[in-house]
């Protein structure tokens, strides 16, 4: 009696059928069980190694973007700067680690190096450069922001305030965001857009309010008005 009743559990458990399940279809289906565990772990190892490749690439890079900060001025209290040696190290790290973080601040310190040279459009190529290799980078508006300095300076107003419009109806939000509106602000002056200029001090007095960028906007406003 009590084995029949046993034998009744064992049947109405729905744990114990599957379980049961699961070893008859391993012990059915082995080879293909054995396969499918063999490409989990496969996968796992390969998942690894790239991870590790890929700090390994990142770690080079970083030395390589150091040694440019180094010979670059200012990077080495007591050294003398060596531009043409920063730019080609800093143009190595890019070349060599394209898909990198350091590859992101290099293209930024390489722009900007060009850019304080007073090697406009080689700046304007490496800021772009950055925009196109780095869409969502984490220093768009900061590439935008060279863009737009190395247009302003080689006299293309027009196309430094599209450049910084598109930038900021993209990312209004960004950090940086009260600089760029202040330059475009600046350059509207620079052709003549009074009113223009007036709009885009506004928005940076009521977008950041209590700012050193507020503070700059007020005081442009008021010479403006005293024209």
């Amino acid at each position: 009696m009590a084995s029949a009743i046993r034998k009744q559990e064992r049947r109405g458990n729905p744990l114990a059928e599957w379980v049961g399940a699961g070893v008859r279809f391993v012990q059915v289906h082995r080879a293909a069980v054995l396969a499918m565990v063999l490409v989990v772990a496969a996968g796992g190892i390969a998942g690894a190694a790239y991870w590790w490749y890929q700090q390994r690439e990142e770690a080079a890079a970083n030395r390589g973007l150091v040694e440019a900060r180094m010979a670059t001025p200012g990077g080495q209290p007591g050294s003398p700067a060596n531009v043409e040696e920063a730019t080609r190290r800093l143009q190595e790290v890019v070349r060599q680690y394209p898909k990198s973080r350091s590859a992101e601040e290099a293209l930024i310190d390489l722009g900007n190096l060009q850019y304080n040279a007073g090697k406009l459009d080689e700046a304007l190529g490496t800021y772009s450069r950055y925009l196109d290799m780095f869409p969502r980078g984490r220093f768009t508006l900061m590439a935008t922001l060279g863009k737009a300095y190395a247009q302003e300076a080689k006299g293309d107003l027009q196309g430094a305030a599209q450049t910084l419009s598109r930038a900021l109806d993209r990312e209004g939000k960004n950090p940086l965001a009260g600089e760029a509106y202040l330059s475009l602000a600046r350059v509207y002056e620079e052709m003549r857009k009074t009113e223009d200029a007036m709009r885009v001090y506004g928005q940076v007095v009521e977008k950041f309010d209590q700012t050193h960028w507020a503070q700059q906007a007020l005081e442009r406003m008021s010479a403006l008005k005293t024209k």
